[in-house]
């Protein structure tokens, strides 16, 4: 794992030059260093895996590379892959929508795409049996909480949006949407929580709201997933980029984007509906359980490394 304290490791005069650069800099350096001592470098996220490919393609020799990626789309990063895509051995995406937008507008062989299941910590977000007296929001990335908050105005439930940067200075859509919305109604609050305060938060909550801006990949898909693994049915925006695993009805709810009163009705009836909630929330944990572990996770990228390697007869696998 090349984290800071693989960094730390680094000859003095290296470690010297990292300490004085971004960690995601000091990152893609070392890595490309490294490179000559292993077989397989999987690059997670597109601002590591992007540029270390533009280093490999001014190199002779690379090892076999994989970037496991969620937005190519975007202009920046789809122009960089176009011409550097050669330098990955597989490309693994988590959206059925940035797989056909690699493959069709891209140009990125459909081989050499992956798609597969984000994974979450089924162990740690796990059904913890609560009596429920509120609901939640979580994330951060493309949510309309000023919709959400409208929606709720006149609603009396309990609710805390878990996410950061509203003090910080941060420039997310949503943290001017919520100032825009003048002051708080009392039974809503904001502030962050570490991941073992969001697993609580969670447990309390009989449903969790997932709002967003129109987006073309799946934000929010981090944290479905954890609700779902908590057993708790799922409100979300029905985005072009809509994660894969809400399933309308059936472990959750769609509404359409910035719709206030559809949110309204939405959120209304799972509260005044607990059974239905319940059904809902146990479906999404058999859904995670079936689909989308970690462990599921792990092996198929593992697979697909072997598979690699054995293409160059660097690894025998009887």
């Amino acid at each position: 794992m090349l984290n800071e304290r693989f960094l730390e490791k680094a000859p003095p005069r290296r470690s010297a030059v990292y300490k004085k650069i971004p960690i995601i800099a000091a990152q893609i350096i070392e890595a490309f260093i490294q490179r000559k001592n292993y077989d397989v470098i999987i690059s997670w996220a597109e601002n590591l895996g992007i540029p270390l490919a533009c280093l490999f393609k001014l190199s002779r020799k690379r090892p076999i590379h994989f970037g496991i990626f969620s937005w190519i789309s975007k202009f920046k990063k789809a122009v960089l892959l176009k011409f550097i895509f050669q330098q990955f051995d597989r490309i693994i995406l988590m959206s059925s929508k940035q797989r056909d937008y690699a493959v069709k507008r891209i140009g990125i062989p459909e081989e050499k795409i992956l798609l597969l299941r984000w994974p979450v910590d089924q162990k740690f977000w796990r059904p913890m049996p609560r009596e429920t007296k509120m609901i939640c929001a979580v994330g951060r990335e493309m949510r309309d909480y000023g919709t959400m908050i409208h929606a709720m105005r006149d609603l009396a439930i309990p609710c805390h949006i878990a996410a950061g940067g509203l003090t910080s200075g941060k420039k997310d859509a949503w943290i001017k949407d919520i100032k825009n919305e003048g002051t708080l109604p009392s039974h809503i609050t904001i502030g962050k929580k570490s991941y073992h305060e969001l697993r609580d938060l969670y447990a309390d909550s009989r449903l969790v709201v997932i709002p967003l801006f129109e987006t073309e990949t799946d934000n929010g898909t981090t944290s479905i997933l954890e609700a779902m693994a908590m057993g708790k049915p799922v409100i979300c925006s029905q985005v072009k980029g809509k994660a894969d695993v809400i399933k309308d009805g059936i472990n959750g709810i769609f509404v359409p984007v910035g719709d206030v009163q559809a949110l309204h009705e939405a959120i209304e009836y799972l509260w005044t509906h607990p059974d239905v909630a319940e059904c809902m929330g146990q479906r999404g944990r058999k859904f995670i359980e079936e689909h989308h572990t970690l462990d599921n996770f792990v092996n198929s990228v593992k697979r697909a490394a072997e598979e690699e390697l054995r293409k160059r007869n660097l690894y025998n696998v009887s």
